[in-house]
């Protein structure tokens, strides 16, 4: 097949690293992929050649792009809904698709939806993967909460009633189009968890050694993106109540926030910051256990869990988004869930789910196992192939 999927932007986070790793997996397997990206600035190449290095990446030709974004803006701010970028980047899409001759257009997020369903007409099919703006903005809509975009549930439906295909990742994400878009995602709607499937460049010994980690010494990891509801803090707390001599805990990520807590924690010597990682497997590979006490709002499928899945190591985490199924809680554990309440997660609880992998090793050990079990629902050949079914479903 000859497929192009389509992105906003290709930068370090979990819908764009799952975009490129499924881009080069189909293009493994035979079919022609081509990604379209619509900002050029906003599409980071070093992580198309870590993840994609086989496939063609286009951007979108925009000129005076500056310009055209400030003007965009202006047309927003005053309640007209145009767009002179999207005029531009819906032109190079015409010609991608005149030349690349596309069977499938593969589109993640809404206002990617709508320019794809715009250019193909009815022509082509257009099937998405939800990422959770549907549910953000449609929660913010309803709590009068700006959002980046202007008659949200007038798109929403259009898209929804256009598109062949429409992929959750999530139980959550199912229920909320069963409950607010039943009718324009009748027949729709399919379940397929992202796959993954690592490229660990750095030995294990090197990266500890840079730590300054020694050999038996107890590691608890977190990546994560750089702002405060991905549980940072919580992190970092559970981990200083521990009090634990040999244990370390390292923190992937950037941003603003997190230069403030590494300010904050310089002098602890056992806190590692170690800034952003285009591969963070390489970090998550020497922890024992890794850490997630999110309590994000749009969470549904972080990309981190799996990456600790695959590496064979447990995780503390909340129950934010899928994370209670994606780490097996009803039939093989590998992970401690510390529930969220009023929309927090607890740092006393957090720490003594760590110790409990500290103090107890046949229950570390079990859930290490686990870990390797959980990890076959996130098989990329699994997930390509489901994806194909959803490709070729319109055109039967």
């Amino acid at each position: 097949m000859n497929i192009i999927i389509a992105s906003e932007v290709i930068h370090p986070g979990g819908a764009e690293t799952f975009i490129l790793r499924l881009a080069q997996a189909l293009h493994d397997k035979g079919h022609k992929v081509c990604v379209f990206v619509f900002y050029k600035q906003l599409l980071n190449y070093d992580l198309c050649k870590i993840l994609a290095p086989d496939v063609t990446v286009i951007a979108a030709d925009i000129p005076s792009a500056t310009i055209l974004q400030k003007a965009d803006g202006l047309l927003f701010r005053h309640g007209i809904d145009n767009s002179f970028r999207n005029n531009h980047i819906k032109k190079s899409l015409r010609k991608l698709i005149r030349s690349f001759k596309p069977d499938v257009i593969h589109s993640h997020l809404l206002k990617v939806d709508k320019i794809c369903l715009d250019v193909t007409a009815g022509n082509i099919p257009v099937v998405n993967t939800i990422h959770g703006d549907y549910l953000q903005f449609w929660n913010k809509t309803k709590n009068n909460i700006p959002i980046p975009l202007l008659n949200y549930q007038q798109k929403a439906k259009q898209n929804l009633s256009r598109l062949s295909g429409v992929v959750c990742i999530s139980d959550k994400q199912i229920a909320f189009f069963n409950e607010n878009f039943p009718k324009e995602t009748e027949n729709k709607v399919v379940k397929i968890y992202n796959g993954y499937k690592g490229n660990i460049t750095v030995q294990e010994t090197v990266i500890k050694a840079e730590l300054g980690i020694n050999e038996g010494d107890f590691v608890f990891g977190m990546v994560s993106r750089g702002i405060p509801e991905k549980g940072w803090r919580v992190a970092i707390d559970a981990f200083t109540k521990l009090n634990a001599s040999n244990a370390h805990l390292i923190l992937v990520g950037s941003g603003d926030y997190l230069k403030e807590l590494k300010a904050q924690y310089q002098n602890n010597k056992q806190i590692h910051f170690t800034g952003h990682s285009d591969n963070p497997i390489n970090y998550i590979n020497i922890f024992d256990v890794g850490l997630l006490p999110s309590t994000y709002p749009s969470e549904s499928l972080p990309t981190v869990i799996i990456e600790y899945l695959y590496c064979n190591i447990p995780s503390v985490a909340s129950d934010a988004g899928e994370i209670t199924n994606m780490t097996g809680q009803t039939i093989n554990p590998a992970g401690l869930i510390v529930p969220i309440k009023d929309g927090k997660v607890d740092e006393t609880a957090f720490s003594i789910a760590m110790a409990q992998y500290i103090n107890d090793k046949s229950l570390y050990e079990t859930h290490k196992a686990n870990a390797k079990v959980c990890y076959q629902q996130f098989d990329m050949d699994k997930c390509v192939e489901a994806y194909l079914e959803v490709y070729k479903k319109p055109r039967e």
